[in-house]
């Protein structure tokens, strides 16, 4: 890996400072929107305090912690920088701690270049996540300190529930498990990582398209997306009798890279994936494009709707609101869906923003060129669990039973 990493950084050497070594390499800042972009990675390491006693550990997927000092016997300082700038403030952390001894320690998160956002969960093993207690924010928002207690059993600290991308081709091998479901490698990242796409259901030209984790540190809008899929895949008569007219093409990850490397918002191109659907330079957006126009094509269909799964504070829908409603396949479907979804879930009032679908995130590309009903679905951070997956639950039933009905 650490020699892929400095094979992808010397590949964009135009934006080095130095010419690349295999000992060190020295980055010149750079804009998000440069298709010559790179990132600083992470050192992944076991760091070890108090004689060997006391470790912490960033050496893991989706792990993001750049460096650490201690302060006293229990007190350490951890900073917690992006992959490069400018960046959204999306300031994921994620590492490991134990200890030889029983003992409390405390943690100061230090952000760079932004302010805190995500209040820390862990977790022991496989046990469920928790919400660590006080957690104490500065005036100015740029450190978030805690007290958690060590033990020999290896505590995990992140700032949502860890999803891997190795969790998620889990995830995805169980769903081809079933008779209705297809799974297909449609291409790879910039590090190799696979991009899989997932076909569901019988009939290949009434299409409906998913996508998700195009950022890595939007945990809730994949949980929603899976809930989501659950519905579709489940034994309903509901769920049977969509399956048999329609054909869901899900894309679960399409930023692996940056999934697994713990970054903040982009890829290991440094770029921001939601925002490369007009030129489409990197490969992982290429590469679902490419999917879906050649499904298209051979199968002579037709995509009705199309959600991307995303994250923010709160629940935002982002709806084209540029777009000729004869201009769609299925004209006015999302403004019923957005309706039947809010009149279903007691006091959701859905917050519903449209945005130009000129623009150069999937949502606009797939109303354009696809001619699909089509939005953003940035579910909220700190959505209450259960919420969050009836909302995903919900949605997908009121999608099937509207295209039943308008199928008929």
């Amino acid at each position: 890996m650490n020699k892929l990493k400095n094979i992808l950084l010397c590949a964009f050497s135009i934006t080095l400072l130095f010419a690349c070594k295999t000992s060190q390499i020295t980055i010149k800042p750079i804009k998000v929107d440069s298709t010559k972009a790179v990132i600083n990675f992470q050192q992944k390491k076991v760091y070890k305090f108090n004689n060997d006693q006391l470790l912490f550990s960033n050496n893991f997927a989706s792990a993001r912690l750049n460096s650490i000092k201690q302060q006293n016997d229990s007190t350490f300082n951890i900073g917690i920088a992006p992959e490069n700038e400018p960046i959204n403030p999306s300031p994921w952390y994620a590492f490991k701690v134990w200890s030889a001894k029983e003992k409390n320690i405390y943690i100061t998160l230090s952000y760079i270049g932004t302010t805190h956002r995500y209040n820390p969960k862990a977790r022991v093993k496989e046990q469920e996540w928790k919400d660590i207690d006080d957690v104490k924010i500065s005036d100015n928002k740029k450190q978030a300190s805690f007290k958690i207690k060590a033990f020999t059993d290896t505590i995990l600290v992140a700032a949502q529930e860890l999803i891997s991308t190795a969790d998620n081709y889990k995830w995805e091998d169980s769903l081809a498990k079933l008779p209705f479901v297809k799974k297909q490698n449609i291409g790879h990242s910039v590090l190799g990582k696979a991009i899989n796409a997932l076909s569901i259901g019988e009939n290949g030209n009434q299409l409906i398209v998913v996508l998700s984790r195009q950022h890595p540190p939007e945990v809730t809008g994949y949980m929603a997306m899976q809930e989501f899929i659950r519905t579709v895949t489940s034994n309903t008569l509901l769920a049977k009798d969509f399956r048999k007219r329609f054909q869901l093409l899900l894309i679960p990850v399409i930023n692996p890279d940056g999934v697994d490397e713990g970054n903040w918002r982009h890829s290991v191109a440094g770029v921001d994936l939601n925002r490369d659907w007009e030129n489409f330079i990197q490969p992982e957006t290429q590469s679902v494009r490419d999917y879906l126009l050649k499904k298209i094509e051979n199968e002579k269909a037709k995509v009705y709707f199309g959600i991307d799964f995303h994250s923010t504070y709160y629940d935002v829908f982002y709806t084209n609101e540029d777009q000729p409603l004869n201009k769609t396949n299925l004209p006015g479907f999302t403004v019923k869906w957005l309706n039947a979804f809010s009149e279903s879930i007691p006091n959701f009032k859905p917050n519903i923003k449209p945005s130009p679908n000129g623009g150069n995130v999937s949502k606009s590309w797939m109303g354009r060129v696809l001619h699909a009903e089509a939005l953003t679905y940035e579910v909220g951070d700190d959505t209450p669990r259960p919420l969050l997956k009836l909302k995903g639950k919900v949605a997908a039933e009121k999608m099937m039973e509207l295209l039943l009905a308008g199928d008929k």
